[in-house]
Parts: C-alpha cells; structure tokens; sequence
C-alpha cells in the first residue's frame, strides 16, 4: 500500500493449522446461518480435518442454515458430496482462497502461490503462512450478505456439475480405445466405473444363484473396499419362499466382507422379468450383467459375465425409480415379518385380554 496514503498496512499471519483453529472457534459461535466461499485447495483443507467436518454436521442438527459455493472438478468430487449431506452447495468457477459469514462476522483467509522460504525452498502447506483477514463491523457484514447472495444466484448447483463431470469420467472410461485386441476387456472397464464410484452404488440381483455368480467375483471384493471413502453400497436380492436358510448364508457372507453391506441389504419377495443382474454407479451409469458359461477372468468359476453399459438419462433415471421401489417395499416385508414375528411369541403364551381397575378412595383413607 503506497505510503501517501497515511493509511498502514495490517498483516495478521497464521499457519494454516492456525488458521483452521481460527475457523473451527467462529464456526462454533454461529446462532443462524453461515455463507462459504472456497477454492480446490481450501475445500479440500476444510474437509480433510474431521474436526471441521463433525463441526459442520452438529450445525445441521441445530438447524442452522449452511450455503456454501465452491470451484467444483474431478479432483474434489468426493469433498463436495460429503458437504452436500450438511449443507446446500452451489458450483461457480474462478474462486479464489476461502471466507465466510455468519450473523455476526466476516472473515477471509488466504495463502499465497508458490511461497518460498528465505532459503529459496518451496514451504509445504502445513508450513505456509495464511493471511487471516477478519471484520465484526456490522455494515461490512451486512455488505457481504448481499454480494454472497448475487454470487449465489448466479452459480450453478452442485448436483448439476457433479453429474456432468461424473458422466464426462464415464465417457472417457466407455469409450476407451484398446491399444491391442487384448486390452479389450469389459471386465477391466466393469471394475473402473465402479471404482470410480463417489458416492453410491445401488446392486440389484433378481436371483440368488446370481448373488453367487457375483460373489464369486473380486467385484464385490473391491466395493466392500471402498465403503470406507464414504461409499454406500445398497444391495437388494429376490429370495424366493423357503429359501431362509439361503437368505442366512447370504448374510453370513457379506458381513464376513463388510458390516455395511450386511446392514444395506434387503431382500424381496416379488418377481421381476429381469435375469441379469444391475449395478447403478452414482446414477450416472448403468451397468448389466449377464452371466454365461463361457470362460471368464472376472470370476473364480470361470463364468463369462456379458457386461453392457449405458449412461443414458432416462435409462439410468428409470432402473433407479425401480430400485427405490423394490427398497421400500422390502422394508415394508420385512416390518411385517417382524410384526408377525413378536405376535407369534406372544399368541404362544396364550394371554387374554384382562382390565385391571382400583378404586382411589382417598376420603376413605383420611379419615382412618
């Protein structure tokens, strides 16, 4: 700042554990609502501290009202849905460092590009200085609200941008083109669009032999892997009357693979003129799989799985709706089942419909 001005310059400098400490306590203090601006870098700091993020969750629970527009790319995909669970997220491109306000102040922080230490050595994040910036006047804050509301009206939603670079990733994966006739394989593509999943994969298997088939397969290996990068995985299988013993075994399985998976699995009585099998990949692909007895490197009894692919908008909307249908009405069997379940351990002791009364004589008391 020229020194005509008469006016100082302030620099307030943090390290960026500092700096994140600093957000956490301001965070804390906020009673209505909290507006956020972040970059790439900063959104991936914020998240990657679990301190922030439960932080984040315990506002939600207390209602408070969280907006929050971010630069949105393949590389924080991941960041951006776990924020999407608390907060409304929009996308807007050309962000720079991070800020935020809430009813009370405004704050900005920011680390510069590329700084050096004296030595001309390049300082890690963790060592770099962060220029904090904050404001409790009440006019600024208030000026703040109002640009943060143009900026947020004019950005794009987050759901939106997700799936368009969600569907781009896909059609790079899709449209592969093999450098040899051996490098054509839709195993290989079958395991990188899953693995490529972010959010939620949705299985439906219309038979148990075909939960078998699928077992069998490092598929399912790899997607219990991922449910620990904040993954979900919902599994839905047709069993047919009579087949508890089945059902059990199932279960006993995917627990031994992933508690989550046993916990995310229902099981559905009605039919569906479906024989393969369909794998919905944060619905934005459609994968189905149809097992054939031809040689296959995908599964250990060497059964040929013919893989298409689809990331069709009505195609994919439509075998979602039909999950989400099948899902509810299996939780619906399954709350009769165990409504069925205590009215036959009750109706076994053979109780009857007894009232009980007591007469509350309390005149009769006082004057003994």
């Amino acid at each position: 700042m020229p020194a005509d001005y008469g006016i100082k310059e302030v620099n307030v400098n943090h390290t960026l554990d500092e700096a994140i400490n600093l957000i956490f306590k301001i965070f804390s203090n906020t009673e209505r609502h909290l507006e956020i601006i972040v970059d790439h870098d900063w959104l991936c700091h914020l998240v990657e501290n679990s301190s922030i993020l439960t932080l984040v969750r315990k506002l939600k629970l207390r209602s408070i009202d969280i907006k929050i527009v971010v630069e949105i790319n393949k590389q924080n995909v991941n960041y951006s849905k776990r924020l999407m669970k608390f907060s409304d997220i929009r996308h807007s491109d050309g962000l720079e460092s991070c800020s935020f306000r809430n009813e009370q102040s405004y704050f900005f922080c920011h680390i510069p590009e590329n700084e050096l230490s004296d030595q001309g050595q390049k300082i890690e994040p963790r060592e770099k200085l962060a220029q904090f910036f904050y404001v409790d006047n009440t006019h600024f804050v208030n000026q703040q609200d109002f640009l943060f509301k143009h900026l947020w009206r004019d950005s794009v939603p987050a759901r939106e941008k997700i799936t368009e670079i969600e569907k781009g990733v896909m059609e790079v994966i899709l449209n592969h083109e093999p450098k040899s006739e051996i490098d054509i394989n839709s195993n290989e593509i079958l395991f990188r669009v899953v693995e490529s999943c972010v959010d939620q994969i949705l299985i439906l298997i219309p038979s148990t032999d075909l939960f078998w088939d699928f077992y069998n397969s490092n598929l399912l290996v790899s997607i219990s892997r991922m449910l620990v990068k904040d993954v979900t995985a919902k599994i839905l299988i047709h069993l047919e009357d009579g087949q508890t013993t089945i059902k059990d075994e199932i279960r006993y399985k995917l627990k031994e693979l992933s508690q989550d998976l046993d916990i995310n699995t229902n099981f559905f009585s009605k039919k569906i003129p479906q024989s393969h099998l369909s794998i919905i990949v944060d619905n934005v692909v459609l994968v189905e799989i149809d097992y054939k007895n031809e040689k296959s490197i995908l599964s250990k009894n060497e059964l040929n799985p013919i893989v298409s692919f689809s990331i069709n908008d009505t195609r994919v909307s439509s075998s979602t709706s039909i999950f989400d249908i099948l899902w509810i009405q299996s939780d619906f069997e399954r709350q009769k089942k165990i409504k069925q379940t205590y009215f036959d351990i009750f109706n076994g002791f053979n109780m009857k419909s007894e009232k009980y009364g007591r007469d509350w004589n309390f005149e009769k008391k006082s004057n003994k």
